[in-house]
């Protein structure tokens, strides 16, 4: 078995136990091919096409340098055996605003709570490194990625939305605590959703 730390993530798996051991991890050079494949296969549910309409898919394509050096963390959510789930990234906007990126989970890993376990780590990343206010831009038709955000403190913000294939924006003051009673939405209790910030 290949240890996930050390080896580049594989494909997608067609099925994820809720006990399966999930590990985040930044992301590294050896891994932009899977996640690519994962983006590409995520964005077709929706009928988007990876590398249109958003400019941060260039960015994924030069990952971890990409977020690096502006500052950024792009983390992914490998199983046991070192198969993608999930993606997100954080990227400073400015000294107090960052924004979520990339998070989104192969169909397998929803509901598994793989997507709040990479929120967590991105509202925690950029918490400590100074971030005052996350923001997000989606898809109004990732009608379970907007329960998911608005469960977790995000909330509505139109000015927030920079992607042209985007048709909504949300904003949340890092303030908030995760797992706070609010954090579960009652149409989605596991926390999970098609994930799709910066789509």
């Amino acid at each position: 078995m290949n240890d996930p730390i050390e080896s580049p993530v594989r494909s997608s798996p067609s099925s994820v136990e809720p006990s399966a051991a999930v590990t985040l991890r930044e992301a590294r050079e050896d891994d932009v091919p899977a996640v690519v494949a994962m983006l590409r296969e995520v964005l077709a549910e929706f009928g988007l096409t990876f590398g249109q309409g958003s400019e941060t898919d260039a960015q994924v394509l030069a990952l971890p340098d990409s977020y690096a050096s502006a500052g950024g963390c792009f983390w992914v959510a490998v199983d046991a055996d070192g198969a993608l789930l999930g993606t997100c990234g954080v990227y400073p906007l400015d000294s107090d605003r960052w924004e979520l990126r990339k998070m989104y989970l192969v169909r397998a890993s929803r509901g598994r709570g793989v997507g709040r376990m990479l929120l967590d780590q991105a509202v925690a990343w950029a918490r400590d490194h100074g971030a005052k206010t996350m923001v997000l831009d989606t898809t109004e038709q990732m009608t379970s990625a907007i329960a998911f955000y608005e469960s977790h403190g995000f909330v509505r913000d139109d000015s927030q939305v920079r992607g042209c294939r985007c048709s909504r924006g949300y904003a949340r003051p890092l303030s908030f605590a995760a797992g706070a009673p609010n954090s579960v939405s009652p149409t989605d209790p596991d926390g999970e959703a098609e994930a799709g910030a910066r789509v």
